[in-house]
């Protein structure tokens, strides 16, 4: 069923009760941006990044798996995660968005948001092989996000698409079909902690940026 305005606030609150708010703000404030498909490991790397940076790490997926609960459709799940994104934005938190920010509008959002706080955008991609994700999907044992492994690897083909072209300025892209996820990780951290330093020595630096690939 639809989730109406009346339910709205109250469900925002209670996937609050779960958000691990750190007690320190990241300077300069910045928002981790993930773009990858469905069962490409977007939630792994963000949960990594989140424990490297002071980030608030905000969920569409959790945010997902409430409104499932609740017997709530998906319709507004992305006006919720973005409406939590704008909240402690608007604090001085620093977010890390555990959803693909792949589509046009949602990248429009992100960076008139990023604009209006001041704070930076850094884009990361998370690539795996295709080959990868589909085994991955096909064993996972799915229970709420998709009725069974069909199910979820036609949502990958259907999304599909809109990873073709990608016209971001990645940070870092990642593969979670490698075991040396943490040296991936541990090299991003050295160019986003690198880059926030620049941010501070020149912090009129459009809200994106690109650096070279670490291989």
């Amino acid at each position: 069923m639809d989730l109406f305005d009346s339910k709205l606030n109250i469900l925002k609150r209670e996937y609050e009760k779960n958000l691990i708010v750190p007690l320190v703000k990241q300077s300069p404030q910045f928002f981790l941006c993930p773009i990858g498909l469905i069962g490409a490991g977007k939630t792994t790397v963000m949960k990594l990044l989140t424990k490297k940076f002071s980030l608030i790490k905000i969920s569409t997926d959790d945010i997902r798996k409430i409104l499932k609960k609740q017997e709530y459709n998906f319709k507004r799940a992305a006006e919720i995660t973005f409406c939590l994104i704008e909240k402690y934005a608007r604090q001085g938190y620093s977010i890390a968005i555990d959803a693909d920010c792949v589509r046009p509008s949602k990248r429009k959002k992100i960076e008139k948001l990023a604009k209006e706080v001041g704070a930076k955008i850094i884009w990361i991609h998370i690539n795996s092989p295709e080959s990868y994700i589909i085994n991955k999907l096909r064993k996972f044992k799915h229970t709420w996000l998709f009725k069974d492994s069909n199910d979820a690897i036609q949502n990958y083909f259907a999304r599909k698409p809109l990873h073709k072209n990608l016209n971001f300025p990645f940070i870092y892209t990642f593969d979670t079909s490698h075991r040396d996820l943490k040296k991936q990780i541990n090299k991003a951290s050295v160019l986003i902690k690198a880059k926030l330093r620049n941010f501070k020595k020149h912090p009129q630096t459009y809200q994106s940026w690109q650096a070279p690939q670490v291989s």
